[in-house]
């Protein structure tokens, strides 16, 4: 009884300590001629924290191995360009999850010559400017009054423009 008991655990215990892990790869193709892969990074995220990353080779492809079974999301970064977001990514035991993504993602921030900036809703009023850069005493003055926002020293090509004050959304 003995031994066939410790010959269970022993079976029970390698499939467990052996156990089979995911992986995640891909290629990320660029959509900006000024997109450089080698400072680009890739960061999978489980539960709101990061949990594992990568940097893609030259050509855009990328691994990510030894990937728990789940459910993942993941960011694609880089400076000077807009974050980009891909959920739902599934993650087998043993199997290989492909992905082809595109970076950076289109611009959501593109506004009509000669209209005026809605928010949801469909109301004008409240409505700001964002500044960028490093402001002037003028500036910083504007912005305790509430009359634009600051945003920070780092623009990209793709950055809102306005800023609600009602729903707090960038516009």
């Amino acid at each position: 009884m003995m031994k066939w008991l410790s010959t269970l655990l022993l079976i029970y215990s390698s499939l467990t300590v052996f156990g089979q892990n995911g992986q995640i790869a891909g290629v990320i193709q660029k959509r900006d001629s000024l997109l450089d892969f080698k400072y680009l990074t890739i960061f999978l995220i489980k539960d709101s924290s990061e949990f594992k990353g990568a940097i893609p080779a030259t050509s855009g492809e990328f691994s990510i191995k030894e990937v728990p079974e789940g459910i993942y999301s993941l960011i694609i970064r880089q400076i000077g360009f807009r974050d980009a977001f891909t959920d739902n990514i599934v993650v087998s035991d043993g199997k290989t999850t492909k992905l082809n993504l595109k970076y950076p993602p289109p611009c959501g921030f593109v506004y009509a010559k000669n209209t005026q900036v809605k928010c949801i809703g469909g109301h004008t009023d409240n409505i700001i400017p964002i500044v960028y850069g490093l402001p002037t005493k003028r500036t910083m003055n504007r912005a305790e009054k509430g009359l634009v926002r600051l945003a920070g020293c780092i623009i990209s090509e793709c950055d809102p423009q306005y800023y609600c004050k009602i729903h707090k959304l960038e516009l």
